[in-house]
């Protein structure tokens, strides 16, 4: 929870032409203030969290809002749901004041998260698992008004059959809804779990990486058309201030599609492509 908000707390300081995330940057001040232990840990995490990686969590969060706030113009009354939501703070910048946003993730996740950051009547908190399929009734859709969901960092933690059953359970529910997300391949997997033992990091479970989003998500139900896909980096310009490393990285990433985003749209059955 607090390593992507300390990456973008650090990394918008640096590169605010990326993303401004003042929200974020309070809230390490409040969790330090609560956790006095953490400044410590903060600072062994710049280490692992190095340029390139910390680089990833603003551009993912820098994308994410680019695609929310596009959906939100043409939809201003949408409802939006945040799926493992964590700490995360992409609320406060894309809020039209219209909007209906609702931050979904684990009980223990929520409580942690209602010390540093209020509900209110049009930011609401769901204690739930994403596969507690109850949740849905919690959302005010009405498909005129549009629905968006997205998920950070999350699907690849999962066996691909318990979430491709999610994305056709919210197809049913949710048709003309969209979900977006990010996902690594195979190879983006093998690389992730390297880095982790690399540290000594042990437990993190990821179970699946995924291909061609247009292939293997179409197989999983004819009700997901796949709007767009991308890889991670490919609409953000490279800077000449960051490490030769960080953008090699970068290339590599986007010609071997190690990471990329995908977008999702729910269809009714008469509507199927």
């Amino acid at each position: 929870m607090v390593g992507p908000l300390w990456a973008r707390a650090k990394y918008s300081q640096l590169y605010p032409e990326i993303l401004t995330d003042t929200e974020a940057e309070q809230l390490i001040q409040k969790v330090i203030a609560t956790h006095p232990e953490a400044e410590t840990e903060f600072q062994a995490m710049e280490k692992f969290i190095d340029e390139f990686y910390g680089l990833t969590f603003l551009i993912r969060a820098r994308t994410f809002d680019d695609i929310i706030k596009n959906f939100i113009d043409e939809h201003t009354k949408a409802s939006i749901v945040n799926i493992g939501c964590g700490l995360d703070t992409t609320f406060s910048r894309v809020d039209n004041n219209r909007i209906t946003w609702y931050d979904l993730d684990l009980p223990k996740a929520i409580a942690y998260r209602k010390r540093f950051l209020p509900e209110s009547d049009r930011n609401r908190y769901i204690a739930k698992s994403v596969f507690d399929y109850s949740w849905f009734d919690t959302i005010n859709f009405k498909r005129e008004n549009g629905l968006f969901c997205f998920a950070g960092g999350f699907f690849h933690y999962f066996p691909e059959n318990i979430v491709a059953d999610l994305f056709r359970a919210m197809a049913d529910k949710f048709p003309g809804g969209e979900l977006f997300f990010d996902m690594p391949s195979k190879l983006g997997i093998r690389m992730v779990k390297r880095r982790f033992q690399s540290y000594g990091i042990h437990g993190v479970n990821i179970h699946f990486g995924l291909g061609n989003p247009e292939k293997q998500v179409h197989k999983w139900s004819d009700r997901l058309h796949v709007l767009e896909w991308f890889p991670l980096f490919a609409r953000i310009p490279r800077e000449k201030r960051w490490k030769w490393r960080t953008r090699v990285m970068m290339r590599l990433n986007d010609w071997l599609n190690v990471s990329k985003f995908v977008h999702v749209q729910f269809t009714s059955k008469r509507e199927q492509y």
